[in-house]
């Protein structure tokens, strides 16, 4: 990590917090945060990380992020959720973060419409591409299938899996098109 750069280190009551080394010991690393200049905190070196240059910058596949860790992870899904952008994915793996409340033409219609047949990546992160990929594979590999959904409790895992199932039966549900 280079000197004035940015970084991501846990802080203790905060989660990680994007600051700068201002001290380096023989354990820890003296972080002072951007947001609070004078106001410094101890971090172990091994859980210090190098942020991106711009922390405001979103991406879509947390892979296209310069550094992926935690704290560069982390944040790209804080940025993207403050802008009702609530998928993001690493790689084929979808993550999501529960709104709490309506997202206008999220799962619309017309959304369902423009994730069929659609690679994944092609278009944003979203359930439905990853609903659409399942199907499409199950048909052309000629192998079952799985989706996991996975979280804690309140995380939207049931809302989730009912988007699932309204995509596969919007779009697939009659099968008598596919003799």
């Amino acid at each position: 990590m280079e000197d004035g750069k940015p970084v991501w280190a846990p802080h203790p009551t905060d989660g990680f917090q994007l600051g700068i080394i201002v001290d380096i010991g023989a354990d820890a690393l003296t972080i002072e945060p951007l947001n609070q200049r004078g106001k410094t905190f101890l971090a172990p070196i091994s859980q210090v990380f190098p942020a991106e240059d711009d922390v405001n910058k979103h991406v879509e596949d947390n892979c296209s992020l310069m550094y992926l860790n935690e704290g560069t992870l982390l944040n790209n899904i804080r940025v993207r959720y403050s802008k009702d952008l609530i998928y993001t994915s690493v790689a084929n793996i979808l993550i999501a973060v529960n709104p709490y409340f309506d997202i206008p033409k999220l799962y619309s219609p017309e959304t369902i419409k423009s994730y069929q047949g659609r690679s994944l990546g092609t278009l944003p992160p979203h359930v439905f591409a990853v609903a659409d990929k399942a199907y499409r594979d199950m048909r052309v590999l000629k192998m079952s299938q799985s989706i996991i959904v996975s979280g804690e409790s309140g995380a939207g895992k049931t809302e989730n899996t009912k988007f699932v199932l309204r995509y596969l039966t919007t779009s697939y549900g009659d099968m008598s098109r596919y003799r």
